[in-house]
């Protein structure tokens, strides 16, 4: 619960900074790199950007203490981009029913 809590101070700031600035564009920019950075760093730890051989590999390389941690840190990144990504996702939503569609 604490990493969503992360997630949502992140995304809560930004949105604090686009009403005072009115500047949504720049606003849903900083969520979405609130969203992106953790949600990548979640995808390094996991393996997703390797083959499934090296990623086989490396499972089998280390010891299963570093797994655990490693398994830990990928569902806290997921959790603080969550609402991030979420957000930026209304946003987007809103965005296209405002204009009509695509």
């Amino acid at each position: 619960m604490r990493f969503i809590g992360i997630g949502l101070i992140g995304t809560l700031l930004a949105l604090i900074y686009g009403f005072f600035t009115q500047s949504w564009e720049t606003t849903v920019q900083i969520i979405g790199w609130f969203a992106l950075v953790p949600l990548l760093l979640a995808g390094l730890l996991a393996g997703v950007f390797v083959s499934g051989d090296r990623n086989r590999a490396n499972y089998h390389s280390g010891d299963k203490e570093t797994r655990k941690a490693r398994g830990s840190w990928t569902v806290r990144f997921l959790l603080i981009g969550a609402p991030n990504a979420v957000c930026v996702l209304l946003f987007v939503v809103i965005a296209v029913v405002q204009n009509g569609g695509f």
